[in-house]
């Protein structure tokens, strides 16, 4: 019996797809498929076709597919839901630094990446807003070739204002700044205005240089997109952290004159703060990490308190902001955890990695009021709990309480 349960645990081994043993793209994940099955076969550049592949996204989980580039390529990337559901996509150098993302762009809650990547190894990353498992179909190729549908529009594909009234470097545009001088820059440019006074900003690099805009607001619903002198978009955003925009160019902007549009999906009177900056990956990073996107890892700048082993339950006073306070418990056998935060007023989040940094587990709004809820079937082993209040700006103390149940015997 037990050379049969070999052999199928061999067979088994053999036929299945080819996933990563280690951690892959800057840690974001163990586990990852390669596009065609393996390293060899999975080069978008030199690829005949797409590769159209169907998986699962899990429950506050990602689905990650591996793919490389022999040359610097333009990719196109789809993925959607199966039937129905809305995924959202990362796409990761082999560092870790994202360097595309998108919700919604394709239509039908459908996501959608075009742009242009240098020679490397990347990891595609899926996830979805929905409370169970979602299929998702996923496309990679590039950007030449059939994927069924036709692609949104992007810097090949020059567009109108958009609907705002005013285009891009009209008399009327405003000067968000003359000139980007890199790295002079320390604090970057803003400037705060409605959409209705002031729907464009144009600005100036004097040098080939990675930046971010950032479109935030109280009251407003703000969406961005950021157009060359020939009125490419080169990248749009809506809804990046809540209802601000974010877009992150990683790969260098070439010097020239640029614009970025605002509109206000809220109205056209309400304050947006537009801000533009050098792309800074390791503040990139630092920001996921307050957001609790992933785990830190001993490299990172952040601080982790050690809780030590949780027998029956543990009781934490936390002093905590919008950026995520880190703690670290052993669960010295297997049971079931139960994570509660406590608000007392505020709104916690809390989100609970395993050993290797795979997130399985996190709750906003529990099943009482705003505090944070959790249940969680776990092995034996290490964990690590992020903790944070959603919105920007607050900030307050919560009670972190953490118990464990065994099965009775």
């Amino acid at each position: 019996m037990k050379r049969i349960l070999a052999g199928i645990t061999l067979l088994i081994a053999l036929s299945g797809p080819a996933l990563a043993q280690s951690p892959i793209c800057g840690g974001i994940s163990l586990v990852g498929e390669w596009v065609g099955g393996e390293e060899a076969a999975s080069d978008l550049a030199t690829a005949d076709d797409i590769f159209d592949t169907e998986g699962q996204v899990p429950i506050a989980g990602h689905l990650v597919r591996m793919f490389t580039l022999s040359q610097d390529t333009d990719v196109r990337i789809d993925v959607s839901a199966i039937p129905a559901g809305d995924p959202y996509i990362s796409v990761y150098d082999a560092a870790g630094v994202e360097v595309a993302a998108d919700d919604d762009s394709a239509g039908d809650f459908g996501a959608s990446v075009q742009t242009t990547l240098a020679a490397g190894t990347y990891c595609l990353a899926a996830r979805s807003y929905e409370s169970g498992v979602t299929d998702v179909s996923v496309k990679l190729g590039r950007g030449d070739q059939d994927f069924g549908t036709p692609a949104i529009p992007s810097a090949a594909a020059p567009i109108d204002s958009g609907g705002t009234g005013a285009g891009c470097f009209e008399p009327d545009t405003a000067s968000l700044g003359t000139d980007l001088d890199i790295p002079g820059l320390t604090e970057g440019l803003s400037a705060s205005n409605t959409a209705g006074s002031t729907p464009a900003y144009g600005f100036t690099l004097s040098e080939a240089t990675p930046i971010s805009v950032t479109a935030s607001s109280e009251y407003g619903d703000p969406l961005i997109r950021l157009l060359d002198a020939r009125h490419n978009v080169l990248a749009e955003n809506d809804d990046f952290d809540g209802l601000n925009s974010r877009i992150d160019l990683t790969q260098r902007l070439e010097p020239g004159d640029y614009c970025i549009e605002i509109e206000d999906l809220n109205g056209t009177e309400n304050p947006i703060t537009v801000g533009l900056e050098t792309f800074d990956p390791a503040a990139d990073r630092l920001r996921r990490l307050n957001a609790a996107e992933f785990a830190p890892t001993a490299g990172d700048s952040v601080t982790i308190t050690d809780l030590g082993t949780l027998d029956t339950a543990i009781l934490q006073e936390v002093q905590t902001s919008s950026d995520a306070t880190w703690y670290r418990l052993e669960l010295p056998a297997g049971g079931l955890l139960l994570t509660e935060v406590i608000g007392n007023g505020l709104d916690p989040e809390v989100v609970l990695f395993d050993r290797v940094g795979r997130r399985i587990g996190e709750n906003d709004d529990g099943p009482d009021g705003l505090d944070s809820f959790l249940v969680s079937r776990l092995l034996p082993g290490s964990y690590t709990v992020a903790i944070r209040l959603v919105g920007d700006g607050e900030t307050g103390p919560v009670r972190l309480l953490m118990e464990r149940y065994v099965l009775a015997q």
